[in-house]
């Protein structure tokens, strides 16, 4: 297997690789709830998997995964809610506002931003020319909002997978633990996904958003999802190629 993960490299195979083809890939990960069938760590998990694919492909160097980020927040005088415990009205059943078991990731806006600029910093200095993040929904659009900041400050072109494929069906991580989610990680890890919790006699669906995986999802459209993001993400970071 060639070695694509930052943490794995020698320097000289670190400056190969850069040299090939500099750009840097930032899984957005959390520790969150995603249903009772899927990993906490489901977020990180997903977009690790499809830039490990690119990185094999294209070239590049996948970073560490990311296990905070930001999210709805609600305080009350004795309890933090955020991210689901918050109930949206747009999930597939409904349920109260609770604390739902393993979240453990959030963080404020301005400072995963700051934390955000510091890693931009960092890969600039290190010699990247692009750096391509996904994952937790939020934690995309805060990303999205320093596009044009990291551009001009660290020289960095950043790109989401969305910038590549966006599409209600074969979109990367386009729902919340529900079917598009449940399919990519049966495709990727499914030793890691318990249907069994959600299907008759399992426990309720709560905390999930979109079509529902018990109807949906399959590791075949899975499949279709990851490799549909593999070439598009592929061909739209060619260009960066030495």
């Amino acid at each position: 297997m060639e070695k694509v993960l930052y943490e794995e490299l020698c320097p000289e195979e670190f400056k190969e690789r850069l040299k090939e083809c500099p750009i840097a890939y930032l899984p957005l990960g959390t520790l969150e709830w995603h249903g009772p069938h899927l990993p906490l760590g489901a977020d990180g998990i997903q977009p690790l998997g499809l830039f490990v694919r690119v990185a094999e492909k294209i070239g590049g160097i996948v970073l560490p995964t990311l296990f905070l980020g930001p999210d709805r927040f609600y305080h009350d005088k004795d309890q933090e809610y955020y991210g689901m415990d918050i109930h949206t009205g747009k999930t597939i059943v409904p349920y109260e506002m609770q604390q739902l078991t393993g979240s453990a990731y959030w963080m404020p806006d301005k400072q995963y931003q700051d934390m955000i600029r510091r890693i931009g910093a960092n890969l600039s200095r290190a010699g990247f020319r692009a750096l391509v993040s996904h994952g937790h929904g939020p934690s995309i659009w805060q990303f999205c909002d320093l596009k044009e900041e990291l551009r001009e400050t660290c020289q960095l072109d950043c790109y989401t997978a969305f910038d590549f494929l966006e599409d209600d069906i074969l979109g990367y991580q386009c729902d919340h633990a529900s079917a598009n989610e449940t399919a990519i990680v049966m495709a990727l890890r499914p030793e890691l996904v318990q249907m069994e919790r959600i299907i008759s006699g399992g426990e309720a669906p709560i905390g999930m958003a979109g079509r529902d995986p018990r109807e949906h999802a399959s590791k075949e459209y899975g499949m279709q999802v990851l490799e549909a993001n593999v070439e598009a993400m592929s061909r739209g970071l060619e260009r960066y190629r030495s």
